[in-house]
């Protein structure tokens, strides 16, 4: 199979996919992106996962794409369905005359598509969705394409990977962050009481503490009025 530079540059940009995105979701919806410019054929693309044991279209090139995602659902049919379940590879060259899933393929027709191309996406071993390409043209999708899909459908896989992990420990460092300039303020505001009346610091805590409870109010806000007022709060901050 050979590669255009295009080609190759948009498969060299999935490594470097992750830092781009602000969240996962950001991550699948750019890999969509990728891969309608990246598969010849492609108009339009999906990626199809299941939450809760139900399938759901988390993100699409375009509207269109995510149409023919959700009429699979409505239906209970259709090749992102079956790629998702099976770990197969589903293509469908004319959807006006598709036999495999009829109810699917007559509404999708009718919407338009004429060619689909869904993938399996795996990660660790375990088939977690599908990444579906669309196009309005009858027999849109060669060997070739179907090959490029598989190969974009195993690094998109990879990246979906990197990215829940990425994005889960960004948001726990941003949590400990948190929590580290919150323990800083309480201990401002620990020393200003200490000052002020002359007692412990562990009464000291314990007076915001009971202030934080009176009122209602995060101990952080509390500590933090404090420092900037030097006062305990008397209403909710």
């Amino acid at each position: 199979m050979d590669l255009t530079p295009d080609q190759i540059r948009e498969i060299t940009a999935l490594g470097g996919l992750v830092l781009g995105q602000d969240d996962l979701v950001g991550t699948l919806q750019e890999i969509t992106r990728i891969a309608c410019r990246l598969v010849p054929g492609g108009e339009a693309c999906s990626i199809t996962t299941f939450q809760d044991g139900r399938p759901a279209a988390p993100a699409f090139s375009d509207d269109w794409a995510r149409e023919l995602d959700e009429l699979q659902f409505t239906e209970r049919e259709g090749p992102c369905l079956d790629a998702s379940r099976t770990g197969n590879v589903f293509r469908s060259r004319d959807l006006a005359g598709e036999g495999r899933w009829p109810a699917y393929a007559e509404r999708a027709a009718a919407n338009g598509a004429r060619s689909s191309l869904s993938v399996p996406l795996h990660s660790d071993g375990v088939t977690f969705g599908a990444l579906n390409i669309y196009s309005r043209k009858p027999d849109a999708f060669s060997g070739e394409a179907v090959a490029l899909g598989q190969v974009l459908a195993g690094l998109a896989g990879q990246a979906s990977q990197v990215a829940a992990a990425f994005f889960h420990h960004r948001d726990l460092a941003e949590q400990m962050r948190d929590a580290m300039r919150s323990r800083s303020v309480i201990d401002q505001a620990i020393g200003v009481l200490i000052a002020q009346r002359k007692i412990t610091p562990d009464a000291a805590f314990d007076v915001l503490r009971e202030t934080s409870q009176h009122l209602n109010v995060k101990l952080r806000l509390v500590a933090r009025d404090v420092v900037e007022t030097g006062e305990l709060p008397s209403r909710r901050v």
